[in-house]
């Protein structure tokens, strides 16, 4: 079996391209053949990794392509990576797995796939089912017709970008319902909000991530911070973000609540970009800033040290931080948002509390903070994912939809839908 995995970037580029570079690792080291398809490179390519949009002048066509329709306001609507590159070395494997499309991948790529081969697309956000945003937030749009979306960004010398939402929702939920485009969601959160606005052709799919548990010590979490250089004695709370001003990440919260709970000397370990802004936010506070961290060895040491994990965001799918703290057996205190219920239960391996609600976040902070059972909430968080988060269960779930591959009939009659 050869598995073509497409995505935007590579691990550095988010957690959705993470997922998709492991599972590209993982299936190799399984003694299976998978390609990954990379549109954007922001580490130096693996040997199983290539180029979306193929080499040379084709890289800048693309991109030009996308650039031009994005001014438009249909933003990635031209499938260019297909015609100018994927069509030309799709007829080398037997599957073809997209995963995140925003900002680099057109919708009727996945269309013009599935006519050739078994085709699957892990949705990792919301815009599989949005015109545009990858999260609504309070929005409810789209769940009838995107327009007037108040997310649309700007063009070059502000000037405003078309509104397109309508036609491209519209296009995405075509290439849904009359496609057999087998679409995975790691949350059944994100499955629920998509049967919102879609139609699907083949019945969808929920196949949670996993998580390699290597990079995570098993040693004790006071040996783990005196490696870092952290006092043993004194409790340690981790916020993270790629971006840690992004509001849909709900720092500000995180920092209110750490603020609420100074009389218990905490130390605050922030991982992710962190501007001024925040920085003064959390002025009173001792605060260590590893910045973005890039080594999953030294993201686990981190996590590893903390006691806990104080994780705040107000729109999330199946947040890796969430499982990558519980791997490093530490509680996660957070809004029950999304798809994180789904990893955190209140009481056994975390806490959860009303999303938006600061004084219940800082209530839950401080008790869990006194709680003598920090501990072993921890090591159940451990024991949960290794039990339903595992690297060998992500990977065999996902070998075992790929034998289930659909009829050849499937692919004829998507064939006749384009005519071509």
């Amino acid at each position: 079996m050869k598995v073509a995995v497409v995505s935007k970037s590579d691990r550095s580029g988010g957690g959705a391209s993470r997922v998709a570079e492991d599972l590209a690792a993982w299936l190799n080291e399984a003694g299976h053949l998978a390609d990954h398809f990379v549109a954007f490179h922001c580490n130096e390519p693996l040997s199983f990794q290539q180029n979306l949009y193929g080499g040379g002048r084709r890289i800048k066509l693309c991109k030009k392509i996308h650039q031009k329709t994005n001014e438009l306001g249909f933003y990635e609507l031209f499938p260019a990576e297909y015609w100018i590159n994927l069509n030309w070395v799709i007829n080398n494997y037997d599957i073809v797995h997209f995963h995140d499309l925003y900002s680099a991948i057109s919708p009727l790529t996945l269309a013009l796939t599935a006519r050739r081969k078994p085709t699957f697309f892990t949705v990792h956000d919301c815009s599989a089912f949005t015109g545009y945003c990858l999260y609504p937030m309070g929005c409810d749009k789209f769940t009838t017709n995107c327009h007037q979306c108040p997310q649309l960004p700007t063009g070059k010398n502000q000037k405003p970008i078309p509104d397109r939402t309508r036609q491209v929702q519209s296009i995405k939920r075509w290439v849904a319902d009359k496609f057999p485009i087998h679409y995975i969601f790691p949350s059944n959160w994100m499955l629920s909000e998509a049967h919102k606005s879609l139609k699907f052709n083949t019945s969808p799919l929920v196949i949670p991530y996993g998580i390699d548990l290597k990079p995570f010590p098993t040693e004790k979490k006071e040996d783990v911070k005196i490696s870092l250089g952290i006092p043993e004695n004194r409790p340690v709370v981790a916020i993270s973000a790629h971006v840690l001003d992004d509001p849909r990440k709900g720092v500000k919260f995180a920092i209110a609540a750490l603020q609420s709970v100074r009389d218990l000397s905490p130390i605050v370990i922030s991982v992710g970009i962190c501007n001024t802004e925040l920085k003064q936010a959390l002025e009173g506070l001792e605060v260590k800033e590893m910045g973005y961290i890039k080594d999953p060895q030294l993201l686990a040491q981190v996590y590893s040290a903390a006691d806990i994990m104080l994780f705040c965001t107000l729109a999330d799918n199946l947040p890796l931080t969430v499982l990558e703290a519980m791997a490093a057996s530490t509680p996660v205190v957070s809004f029950a948002t999304g798809g994180v219920p789904e990893m955190i239960q209140s009481g056994s391996n975390g806490v959860l509390v009303e999303p938006a609600n600061q004084q219940a976040l800082n209530q839950a902070l401080r008790q869990a903070l006194l709680s003598p059972n920090l501990r072993e909430m921890g090591q159940q968080a451990r024991k949960d994912v290794e039990n339903n988060f595992s690297k060998t269960a992500f990977l065999e779930r996902h070998l075992k939809i790929y034998q289930n591959l659909p009829l050849s009939d499937d692919i004829k009659q998507s064939k006749q839908l384009f005519n071509v």
